[in-house]
């Protein structure tokens, strides 16, 4: 990892959507509090030349839209000769290599049809292994066992080819952080200690359920068949409202910006859609409940099956506070500091990883 223990360390979170890539820039100072320094709507107004006003960063965090990139979780179980003798690098190294390049190609055509696009324009945009396991032991480096198994998880995330150019050619670099936004909030809910935490992202076109454990098999997010359009459907089919003044009337909602009487009538008309919503994550949730970002009321959809993100939890159990004007925005706050903590956290960067980044190259890496 990067050295984060400087003072004031400063870090551009770029928000990457089919439409613009806007930026944020954040300082961390040395009590690890978190403070807004500017904010660009559309960075890239400035992609035919180098920013004017953004200097370059090496701490830079890209968090991609669900559409745009894909994180695949693998499992590796990878076996030895018996009394093969002490694990050493160049060893471990061919080891994952190997136990990679026989799936690679199977899960690039996987994250295609997930992005929807060619095979071939699919690109490794980074990678990371993690949870090793020595004949059934947890450790966190392999390295200097005598193990006749190795466990491990791989985790690879896709991009298409044109996504990964496009921030380049933005940010006018060519190295940073890349994550999906909902897996990053996913990895956020279990650094609260919910090990086991289910995460739904609602969208108002597409939602997306990331399964917080599936042991032994791979896994990856998945597309729900449900979005908070259906809502603002209802609302226009009951009062026979254009989709625009329909999609006011249920932000009024939203916001607890109508009467008493005009809510409890709204939720009525909204209670089988929200229904639908129970229904299907209840057939695929993994844990007891399930944590949620969106523009949907929790109390429509139900506090015994969904709750939301508590930030300043999320914050202070990960050693971190923040300015009021980082906070205001709550669920919105979350999204948005969500990527900059498993950047924090992440160690793709440790030897091992060094190493298999280097060797990925050749499998189509974009890294």
């Amino acid at each position: 990892m990067f050295n984060l223990f400087k003072r004031k360390e400063k870090f551009l979170l770029l928000d990457v959507s089919t439409e613009k890539i806007s930026g944020l820039l954040i300082s961390l100072d040395s009590q690890k509090r978190i403070k807004k320094e500017k904010f660009w709507e559309n960075i890239e107004r400035h992609s035919s030349r180098r920013w004017p006003s953004i200097p370059i960063f090496n701490k830079t965090i890209v968090a991609c839209n669900p559409e745009l990139a894909v994180k695949i979780f693998i499992p590796l179980s990878i076996s030895r000769e018996s009394g093969a003798g002490v694990l050493e690098r160049v060893e471990l190294e061919n080891l994952l290599a190997q136990a990679i390049g026989k799936v690679f190609n199977h899960y690039r055509r996987e994250a295609s049809l997930v992005l929807g696009e060619d095979e071939l324009d699919t690109i490794l945009a980074d990678s990371n292994v993690s949870c090793f396991e020595v004949d059934g032991h947890k450790v966190i480096n392999p390295l200097g066992f005598s193990p006749n198994e190795i466990k491990a998880l791989m985790e690879m995330t896709f991009s298409a080819r044109r996504t990964y150019e496009r921030i380049k050619t933005a940010l006018n670099k060519p190295n940073f952080f890349l994550t999906e936004k909902g897996q990053a909030q996913s990895e956020a809910i279990k650094r609260l200690g919910y090990k086991k935490a289910d995460f739904l992202s609602l969208g108002c076109d597409k939602s997306y359920f990331y399964p917080g454990y599936v042991p032994g098999t791979p896994y990856s997010r998945r597309e729900l068949k449900w979005s908070t359009n259906g809502f603002i459907s209802d609302i226009g089919n009951r009062w026979n409202l254009g989709e625009k003044a329909a999609e006011d009337v249920y932000y009024y909602y939203l916001k607890k910006g109508v009467s008493p009487v005009m809510d409890r009538y709204l939720s009525k008309i909204l209670s089988k859609n929200a229904r639908d919503l129970g229904d299907r994550v209840k057939k695929i949730k993994t844990a007891p409940s399930v944590c949620f970002t969106g523009d949907v009321p929790v109390e429509l959809i139900g506090r015994s099956l969904f709750y939301e993100p508590p930030l300043e939890n999320f914050l202070s159990k990960s050693g971190f506070s923040a300015e009021s004007d980082v906070l205001h925005s709550g669920p919105e706050a979350f999204q948005t500091l969500a990527p900059f903590l498993e950047f924090y956290y992440d160690n793709s960067d440790n030897e091992i990883n060094g190493w298999l980044k280097r060797r990925l190259h050749w499998l189509g890496s974009a890294v």
